[in-house]
């Protein structure tokens, strides 16, 4: 089955994509500011267990710099709310500061993920699209209930953000 924005390889299922919208009543500038803290996602985002900044080795990006560029890399751990994780790494292929970020994931979840930021009036509306297959049998098994388990762990994110940029961070 081919798709728009990934083609499973051979063992991997057919693609699973997901789009949400976040709404968060803070300037694009304030929300790119801790978007693209990455290091810090798990102290807002309940759900993203770890995150971790990866350099990309000589004459790559330093994980040091907290701007995010073409070719910034993460490791992410997400832990779905009937308790497997998912474990797997984002590359930035686009990025355009604070509008849109484009990457592309590898691991457990291989494919592409799109946020765009838009403003309007002090308020920021990010629409995220992630569209990803997996190798992951129990992934594949729990098909079903995919959906559910990504807009859970993306409400939280939203929930998540909104505290951090009101100054109230707890999960």
């Amino acid at each position: 089955m081919s798709h728009e924005h990934v083609t499973p390889r051979a063992g991997e299922s057919a693609p699973f994509h997901f789009e949400d919208r976040w709404i968060v009543d803070a300037g694009i500038e304030s929300v790119w500011a801790v978007l693209e803290q990455v290091d810090e996602w798990p102290g807002w985002w309940s759900g993203l267990t770890a995150a971790e900044r990866i350099e990309t080795g000589p004459g790559g990006v330093d994980a040091e710099d907290l701007s995010v560029t073409t070719g910034s890399r993460a490791r992410l751990l997400v832990r779905a709310p009937i308790g497997w994780s998912l474990r797997f790494s984002i590359e930035v292929d686009e990025v355009d500061a604070p509008h849109l970020i484009r990457f592309q994931s590898d691991g457990d979840l291989r494919g592409e993920g799109l946020w765009t930021l838009t403003a309007s009036e002090g308020v920021t509306a990010i629409d995220a699209m992630w569209c990803v297959a997996t190798t992951r049998t129990i992934i594949r098994a729990m098909r079903p209930l995919s959906g559910l388990m990504h807009g859970a762990v993306m409400s939280a994110g939203e929930r998540g953000l909104r505290r951090r940029l009101s100054g109230h961070n707890h999960h």
